[in-house]
C-alpha cells in the first residue's frame, strides 16, 4: 500500500514536472520575443541628465533583486543543511521535486516582476520586421537551442532530474535511481546537474535588441553557468570514454 509520504512526494512530483514545462516555456517566449519598430521608438540614447539616468538605473537594481533571489535559491537549496532539513520532516523523497518547484517560481516571479525603464538605452538593434531572413535566423536559433537543452535534459535522465523516478523507485521498494548509477556520473552530476551552457547562452544573448536589464540578465546567469558547473578534467574524460563506448557499441550494431 502506497504511503502517505509516498502520495505527497507523488503530488510534488507532478506538480514539479508541470512546473517546469510551464515555467521554462514563460521564460523562452520571454527571451525569445523580438523588438519591434514600435517599441523602437520609445528608445532614446543613454541619459546625460540625473533625472533621466536615475529612471534608467533603477529598473536594473530592481530587478537585480529577482536575478539573485533565482541564483540564491537555486544554490542554497543544494545545501547539505537543507536536504537533512528535509529529511527530518519526512520529504526526503521529494527533495528533487521540491527543488525544481521553488526555482521554477522564483523564475515566474522574476519573470512577473521584470521592470523596464522608460527611457530604454539599447547595446544593438536589428530590424527583423523587414528582414524574414534575419527573423527566421533569430526564431530558428531560439528553437535549436532550446531543442539541445530539451535534448541534454533527456540525456541527463529528466524523469529523475524533475522528481518522477524517485517516487517510482520507492513505491516499488527500489533503491534510489541515483544509487544505480557509476561513481564517475555521480560525481559528475554532483558538479554539472544542467544540460547545455551552450544552448542557454545562445536563448540569453540572441536578440535583436539588446536593452540594459536583458544584458544584465544575460551576463549574471552566463557568468552563473560558468561558475556553477564547475566541470573538472575527469568529467572531460569520464564523457570521452563513453563517447568511445557509445560507437563501438553502434559499430557492432551497424556490422
Amino acid at each position: 500500500m502506497i504511503s502517505i509520504r509516498q502520495q505527497v512526494s507523488f503530488v510534488l512530483s507532478l506538480l514539479s514536472f508541470l512546473s517546469v514545462f510551464y515555467s521554462v516555456g514563460k521564460l523562452g517566449l520571454f527571451l525569445a520575443t523580438p523588438i519591434t519598430r514600435q517599441d523602437r521608438q520609445a528608445d532614446t540614447g543613454f541619459p546625460s541628465e540625473p533625472a533621466a539616468l536615475r529612471a534608467m538605473l533603477f529598473p536594473l537594481f530592481y530587478n537585480v533583486i529577482w536575478i539573485a533571489l533565482f541564483v540564491l535559491q537555486h544554490t542554497g537549496l543544494k545545501a547539505p543543511i537543507v536536504k537533512r532539513f528535509w529529511q527530518a520532516i519526512g520529504l526526503d523523497l521529494a527533495e528533487r521535486s521540491l527543488y525544481n518547484i521553488a526555482s521554477c517560481y522564483s523564475l515566474l516571479l522574476l519573470l512577473k516582476n521584470w521592470k523596464t525603464a522608460p527611457n530604454q538605452y539599447r547595446l544593438w538593434f536589428f530590424d527583423v520586421e523587414s528582414n524574414g531572413a534575419l527573423w527566421w535566423f533569430m526564431m530558428g536559433s531560439h528553437v535549436l537551442a532550446w531543442i539541445i537543452v530539451y535534448g541534454g535534459s533527456l540525456m541527463v535522465d529528466l524523469p529523475e532530474l524533475i522528481g518522477l523516478k524517485q517516487v517510482h523507485y520507492d513505491v516499488n521498494d527500489l533503491a534510489p535511481p541515483m544509487s544505480y548509477k557509476s561513481r564517475d556520473l555521480q560525481d559528475y552530476y554532483k558538479r554539472c546537474r544542467h544540460p547545455s551552457f551552450v544552448g542557454l547562452s545562445v536563448v540569453l544573448w540572441f536578440t535583436n535588441g539588446m536593452s540594459l536589464e536583458r544584458c544584465l540578465l544575460a551576463v549574471i546567469w552566463t557568468l552563473y553557468m560558468y561558475f556553477a558547473w564547475n566541470t573538472t578534467r575527469e568529467d572531460l574524460e569520464y564523457h570521452r570514454q563513453q563517447l568511445q563506448r557509445k560507437r563501438a557499441e553502434l559499430m557492432r550494431v551497424t556490422q
